[in-house]
């Protein structure tokens, strides 16, 4: 598997696999109330999907391990600025998430604390999205297979 297509499995598969137990997770915790089964569920994937962009260090490792060399100079730079695009992207989402309830609510209003799971999820889908866009951009929507 090539690195656009690895960006094309981070956007269409990467993102359900961690979006249906994190949207599970809070959906029963709105339903039956705070247990421990959605607590677990939701940290889980939540710290699951806040390392998902270490995959390609871990990656590098195990394949340096067998002997191949396929995470060179070219492909760390541009894992640095997908990277560094998703947090521009992430403290914009960030920004945003904060400023815009406080400007509708107002000084005197209140937030549900409920808000603050999806914020957190939205945060990490932001993340995840924009690191494998920047990544499928900057590798090309078509890699050659020997890259």
């Amino acid at each position: 598997m090539n690195k656009a297509q690895e960006a094309m499995f981070g956007i269409f598969w990467g993102l359900p696999i961690f979006l249906i137990p994190s949207g599970v997770a809070i959906f029963i915790a709105y339903d039956r109330g705070m247990s421990l089964a959605p607590m677990v569920m939701f940290v889980g994937t939540t710290i699951w999907g806040g390392l998902f962009w270490l995959l390609p260090f871990i990656s590098n490792r195990r394949r340096k391990r067998q002997g191949k060399t396929s995470f060179d100079e070219r492909d760390q730079l541009i894992h640095k600025r997908a990277v560094m695009a998703a947090y521009v992207a992430l403290w914009l989402y960030f920004v945003a998430a904060c400023a815009i309830p406080w400007w509708i609510v107002g000084q005197q209003g209140s937030i549900s604390v409920n808000v603050m799971p999806i914020t957190l999820v939205g945060g990490l889908v932001i993340f995840s999205f924009v690191q494998n866009l920047a990544s499928l951009i900057l590798y090309g929507w078509r890699s050659k297979e020997n890259e």
